[in-house]
């Protein structure tokens, strides 16, 4: 990991989302049946896409990062990431770590409430009509307001560190640890920049809401996965430029120590 080397300061926001409607328009169908098998994939599985998600967006990736190279893409190539299933499943299930808990949570709460009403719907119906279950109820509500506050500010920190994980693993085959741990360095290293990605990509997101909504899933996600995985190789461009680095010879290795 430690030969791995990225850009400070690095991500040019703007650029990334011109070069990603431009990349988008000239495949166009290639990225839109990407995206929606993606969509597909990560949302529509219920608990199932936990498993998926990391595989599904390094696939998703992989034939983003092809498209700005200026190579051929086609759909299946979205499978790629299926090829390293085990470690992007395991990054996938990272990022999810602050959903999952959250998850779990909300299930016991709601088996907890439905518990107790169970067990002494009398004593429920009395407080009912006392107004103590209206107090303890808004009290459980402002409880609630808090933690998911809490929730938001950790998963946006969350997502922020595990921001270049999934591409880092598809590149560089890292650990899944490796692959955090160097993307928390990136992200913190380029955290405006991010943060103008995230902007952008709200952005988008709402020009494609004008767009009768279904503008979100014609326009707006093709365009903002390959804008993520350009951003990535602003961050991390040896790979992109395909520079070979090497240690240079000594003077004189050819013959003109003495000119």
């Amino acid at each position: 990991m430690e030969h791995i080397q990225f850009q400070r300061s690095a991500i040019d926001a703007s650029s990334a989302f011109s070069s990603a409607w431009e990349q988008v328009k000239g495949s166009y169908g290639t990225y839109l049946g990407t995206s929606l098998v993606a969509m597909i994939l990560i949302s529509c599985l219920s608990c199932i896409s936990w498993f998926l998600v990391g595989p599904t967006l390094g696939g998703i990736y992989y034939v983003a990062a092809r498209g700005h190279r200026g190579q051929p893409v086609e759909f299946g190539m979205m499978f790629e990431g299926f090829k390293k299933f085990v470690p992007l499943m395991a990054v996938g299930l990272i990022q999810a770590i602050p959903t999952i808990i959250v998850t779990v949570l909300n299930t016991g709460l709601n088996f907890g409430r439905l518990g107790i009403m169970l067990s002494n719907p009398e004593a429920m119906r009395q407080a009912q009509r006392t107004g103590e279950l209206s107090a303890a109820e808004a009290g459980f509500t402002m409880a609630i307001f808090a933690f998911y506050l809490v929730f938001i500010v950790v998963t946006i920190i969350w997502a922020l560190v595990t921001y270049f994980a999934i591409p880092l693993v598809m590149e560089f085959d890292l650990s899944p640890i490796d692959a955090v741990k160097l993307s928390a360095k990136a992200a913190f290293a380029n955290i405006g920049g991010i943060i103008s990605v995230g902007l952008y990509g709200i952005l988008v997101a709402l020009i494609g809401l004008l767009l009768l909504c279904i503008g979100v899933y014609l326009v707006s996600m093709p365009v903002i996965f390959v804008a993520n995985a350009i951003v990535f190789l602003q961050v991390f461009p040896r790979q992109d430029r395909g520079e070979q680095f090497f240690t240079p010879p000594p003077p004189g290795t050819y013959g003109f120590g003495n000119v």
